[in-house]
């Protein structure tokens, strides 16, 4: 009855240590090839014309955004596509066969991350919430309303397990007159919640993200886009690996700064 005991136990162990190993990220490279191998079959993650038939408006970046290590696909269509803007991201799960992910919008639309054509794609600032160990990306897009109007959002989008929550900020609007030349500006809160609306002033407009989550860290990074055409040129060449593991690259680079 003791030997049952001990080998019982001994099993537990073992399997308590498994199950530990297997929860554990595969290496960065092992991602990158099967991320590689998962991206042009027909249920991949890349968009194909079957699926898609602006299939070549996407564009793809390797992240980890909450530096958990198991890599995520970004995947982003431009908003003045039909059908856009999208947005979607899927991450890979601890074997590295599974990939999975949602995006949950507060209160907003989909926001067109790649608006900006100053810092094309790149968050204005990264904030790391040390407490709830969580990393706030701060985006920033503007919709042009004919030739005088337009509408700046500043975003956060937060990802922690395995949901991309987009949450506006605070909006920026602009109007010129093209009668007397006047130049109409008038920043405010997001339209929900008790100060839905609200006027602010330009000072706190562009602190906002820092009144939002006070109290963290600022962090820098860089996202490195690959178009559509980029990964099928890779792929052609057989370096679908190579430009994947680039993007994640410079992602891991700039977050360990």
């Amino acid at each position: 009855m003791k030997m049952l005991k001990k080998t019982a136990a001994a099993l537990c162990a073992a399997m308590t240590l498994s199950a530990a190993a297997f929860a554990a990220p595969l290496a960065p490279e092992l991602q990158i090839d099967a991320l590689a191998k998962s991206a042009m079959v027909y249920d991949g993650w890349f968009v194909l014309p079957e699926r898609d038939k602006n299939c070549d408006a996407w564009m793809y970046a390797i992240t980890d955004l909450d530096r958990n290590g198991r890599l995520e696909v970004m995947k982003v269509k431009r908003g003045w596509v039909e059908g856009g803007p999208m947005l979607l991201i899927k991450e890979l799960d601890e074997s590295g066969n599974a990939l999975s992910g949602e995006v949950a919008l507060d209160g907003t639309a989909v926001p067109d991350i790649l608006a900006k054509t100053e810092n094309f794609g790149q968050p204005t600032s990264v904030l790391y919430d040390a407490k709830n160990k969580v990393y706030h990306y701060i985006f920033e897009e503007t919709i042009y309303h004919g030739e005088y109007e337009s509408l700046t959002t500043k975003y956060a989008l937060t990802f922690s397990d395995g949901t991309l929550l987009v949450s506006p900020l605070a909006h920026f609007q602009r109007q010129l007159s093209g009668y007397d030349g006047s130049d109409t500006k008038r920043y405010f809160l997001p339209l929900r919640g008790k100060d839905a609306g609200k006027t602010i002033s330009a000072a706190r407009f562009e602190n906002i993200e820092k009144e939002e989550f006070p109290d963290c860290e600022f962090h820098g990074v860089t996202f490195l886009w690959r178009s559509a055409e980029d990964l099928k040129t890779a792929a052609s060449y057989g370096e679908l690996r190579k430009s994947l593991g680039e993007s994640y690259v410079c992602f891991a680079e700039e977050a360990k700064g």
